[in-house]
C-alpha cells in the first residue's frame, strides 16, 4: 500500500476562527495535515506553498467571497483541479448554487456541518489525491524505463554496426 505513505493536505478556508476550530476538531483525529486560512489572501499564499487534496471554503467572507476566491483558485495552472467544497449557512437559491458550481464547486455543505458527511467526502478527495499521485510516479518510472530501454537498444545497434564492420573487414581481408 504505497499509496498511504502519500502526504495528504487539506486547505480550511473561513474568516470565523471558531468554524476553522469546529472543521479542525472534525477532521483532526485523522491522517490529513489541516492548512488554516482566515482571508483569501492567506488561502492563496497556502496554495503557492503546498499541495492540497481538497479545500474546504466558506462562501460567504468578507473582502473577497468564497466564490471569487474558488474562480482565482480555478484560474491558475497549479490549483484549478483541487476539488473545492462549499460550505454556507444557507443557501438562498438555485442562482447561488450554480454560481458556486461554475466557479469550481465539486459540493456544498450547509452549517452545521455533518460531522460523517464532512469526514467522508474528504476520504474521498484524499484517496483520488493519492490515487493520482501513485499513478503519475508510476508513469515516471515508466517513462525512466523506457529512456532506459532506447539507450539500451541504441548501444545494441552500435554494437552490431561495428561487429557488422568487423565481419566485412574480415571477409575482405580474407
Amino acid at each position: 500500500m504505497a499509496e498511504a505513505a502519500v502526504s495528504v493536505s487539506i486547505l480550511l478556508v473561513d474568516d470565523e476562527a471558531r468554524n476553522l476550530d469546529v472543521l479542525e476538531s472534525i477532521l483532526g483525529a485523522s491522517e490529513y495535515s489541516l492548512v488554516r486560512a482566515q482571508t483569501a489572501d492567506d488561502a492563496l499564499l497556502a496554495l503557492l506553498n503546498g499541495e492540497f487534496a481538497a479545500i474546504v471554503l466558506d462562501i460567504r467572507m468578507p473582502g473577497t467571497s468564497g466564490l471569487e476566491l474558488a474562480q482565482l483558485i480555478k484560474q491558475r495552472k497549479r490549483s484549478r483541479d483541487i476539488p473545492i467544497l462549499f460550505l454556507t449557512a444557507h443557501l438562498s437559491d438555485e442562482g447561488d448554487v450554480l454560481r458556486g458550481y461554475g466557479a469550481g464547486a465539486v459540493d456544498y455543505l450547509t452549517k452545521p456541518v455533518n460531522p460523517d458527511i464532512l469526514r467522508s467526502k474528504i476520504a474521498v478527495f484524499a484517496d483520488l489525491f493519492r490515487k493520482t499521485r501513485a499513478l503519475a510516479a508510476a508513469n515516471e518510472a515508466l517513462e525512466n524505463e523506457i529512456g532506459e530501454r532506447q539507450k539500451a537498444e541504441e548501444a545494441l545497434r552500435q554494437a552490431n554496426e561495428e561487429l557488422e564492420a568487423r565481419v566485412q573487414k574480415r571477409t575482405a581481408d580474407l
